[in-house]
């Protein structure tokens, strides 16, 4: 039974205790929506609720898999949690799961690796107790001036320098399944993918069904220890200024103890600083033609039309980002562009933040789900940081970071 896409942990409970699933089957493109796979198993386990669940998809692997078998309440989820690499290998599992003595020996298996990666995690994550933790990142030299604060429209990108930002690795590999592909194989593979994604593009210019857009502006802001301020622009020069939003980041437990907010002026500097938001998307036009795919049984073609959306969104997100970068003066690789859903900035509640500071719902037409994701799929949020010193981190104490680590 197909309940769709970006469908809330709820409605997958409920339709799976209506119809008296034998398991669950879960599948993430993408690391923002593989955060709902360890919401789902936890309701599971704190309903006490016998249903096996087996996830798959690009965004995640074993590991995460095994991690993800140990619940908030510090129990392993008994029917299991089970990651399948592809759907054969989803059937085989099904297959051991209703021989009971085959069924045992993998329950064993996987809490035996289970154990192994919860125990390398918490290794890896702990910090030295006593250790007074404080920024460790210096100010920057140079605060990049804008001609005018507040929000810009983008309404239509080329297709074409769009896909000049296009990673055909993060495409080949991860979004249409190759990533375990070498040697002639993936000489192979690299040769049919090439000219597929060239038909594709053509048709996608010919046809419409890629349009990207976007919404970006920028803030006048400081930090105030994890936070980061956003004041309203009219009021930053006098002397007062008036709090917009703000964003609440974490903080590493080890290490250097990065946190997004260190690589802001703070506001006992007395430096006002900016930051920049964007929100980009392809369109909803791909997700009716994936639907439509998906509907008429062409899942081939559906799978190859989501992946492309997908990493066409990331496209634009880099295009849109090398743009803000001359905007502001900085050096071509200077600083650096957060998406939600990641360790650093986890938060995926922070999207209503950000369309309360675009007009991403009126020029865009997007919306957010119940778990705060965004629709259309095909769409990405990320907050610009220009600190020279910017670069991506994990979080060791997080939960979810251990479940995400590759």
């Amino acid at each position: 039974h197909d309940l769709g896409k970006q469908v809330p942990a709820e409605t997958v409970i409920s339709k799976a205790i209506e119809l008296n699933a034998n398991a669950i089957g879960l599948s993430a493109l993408l690391v923002s929506t593989s955060k709902q796979m360890p919401l789902i198993v936890n309701e599971l386990h704190r309903r006490n609720l016998d249903l096996p669940v087996l996830i798959g998809g690009a965004a995640i692997n074993k590991k995460f898999g095994r991690r993800i078998l140990m619940t908030d309440q510090n129990e392993y989820y008994g029917p299991g949690v089970f990651y399948c690499k592809d759907a054969f290998e989803g059937l085989s599992t099904m297959d051991t799961l209703v021989n009971p003595t085959e069924k045992t020996a993998l329950m064993e298996k996987i809490r035996r690796e289970a154990d192994f990666e919860l125990g390398q995690a918490g290794e890896e994550g702990s910090s030295k107790p006593g250790v007074e933790i404080k920024p460790t990142i210096p100010p920057a030299a140079v605060i990049p001036s804008v001609e005018e604060y507040g929000p810009r429209l983008v309404k239509k990108m080329p297709l074409e320098a769009v896909y000049q930002c296009l990673s055909k690795n993060e495409l080949f590999r991860l979004s249409w399944g190759a990533k375990n592909a070498h040697g002639d194989d993936w000489k192979k593979l690299l040769a049919e993918y090439e000219d597929r994604l060239q038909v594709m593009i053509k048709e996608a210019e010919r046809e419409g069904w890629l349009r990207p857009r976007a919404v970006y502006g920028y803030w006048p802001c400081q930090s105030v220890g994890n936070d980061l301020v956003i004041y309203q622009p009219v009021t930053v020069n006098s002397g007062k200024p008036i709090e917009l939003t703000r964003f609440n980041f974490p903080r590493q437990s080890f290490g250097e103890y990065l946190c997004l907010a260190d690589y802001f002026s703070s506001k006992e500097s007395g430096r006002m600083d900016v930051v920049a938001l964007q929100v980009v998307t392809v369109g909803q036009e791909a997700t009716e033609r994936f639907d439509q795919m998906q509907a008429t049984g062409n899942y081939s073609e559906g799978y190859f039309t989501h992946g492309l959306a997908v990493q066409m969104a990331e496209a634009t997100a880099e295009y849109l980002h090398r743009h803000i970068r001359r905007e502001l003066g900085i050096e071509s690789e200077q600083g650096k562009r957060y998406s939600w859903g990641y360790p650093s900035v986890p938060e995926l509640a922070d999207h209503q933040k950000v369309f309360s500071l675009l007009p991403v719902e009126q020029e865009l037409g997007m919306s957010l789900t119940s778990a705060y994701q965004l629709v259309p799929e095909q769409s990405t949020a990320a907050i610009i940081l220009h600190h020279p010193q910017a670069k991506y981190f994990n979080l060791g104490e997080s939960r979810i970071n251990q479940l995400m680590k590759d």
